[in-house]
């Protein structure tokens, strides 16, 4: 981290311990805006909690919620969300050449209705700070209100990722920088 070095473990208060364990724990590591955030415990936390409660116990199907983190990050241009989130879009089934468009900030081709959807979605609420009307019918006419608060929600807490990561200006843990 550039601005901001990482805590070492030893040095860590009572508080930032207990929180730094379950960070370990649900995530795997301590890494990237939750690095930061263990600065102040609570924020800590309660990120996490949010993330968790978005990623594993939310009912936005995987390949969806890894599309909405790409097209926010991508928005932002953090790195460190890009290279970590990239790869698992791959995985959950969003297209190379959908993952490259965003990465190149064109406007991909979408072979699946529901992808197309939210991009359209989440990219005029990042463009515009608005949902229009009609784009809001649309979006829950077609996941329902409970999954369109899941999507707004998953754009808003990683824009505030976003935020954490350009605002101290994390790098990728590579070095790499996949917007060049």
């Amino acid at each position: 981290m550039r601005r901001v070095n990482p805590l070492k473990v030893e040095e860590l208060t009572s508080e930032q311990k207990v929180v730094y364990a379950e960070l370990d724990r649900t995530r795997g590591s301590v890494r990237g805006p939750f690095a930061i955030w263990l600065k102040n415990p609570g924020v800590a936390d309660s990120a996490n909690r949010l993330a968790l409660a978005l990623r594993e116990h939310g009912k936005l199907e995987r390949r969806l919620f890894e599309l909405i983190v790409l097209i926010v990050v991508r928005h932002w241009s953090a790195e460190y969300a890009w290279a970590s989130h990239a790869p698992h879009a791959e995985v959950a089934g969003i297209s190379p050449e959908v993952i490259q468009a965003i990465r190149k900030q064109q406007t991909p081709h979408f072979s699946r209705a529901d992808e197309k959807l939210i991009y359209e979605t989440v990219s005029e609420l990042l463009q515009t700070k608005e949902l229009s009307p009609a784009t809001y019918e649309q979006i829950v006419a077609q996941f329902g209100l409970d999954l369109t608060i899941e999507i707004v929600t998953v754009a808003g807490f990683y824009g505030m990722v976003g935020a954490v990561l350009k605002g101290f200006d994390v790098p990728t843990s590579s070095g790499e920088h996949p917007f060049k």
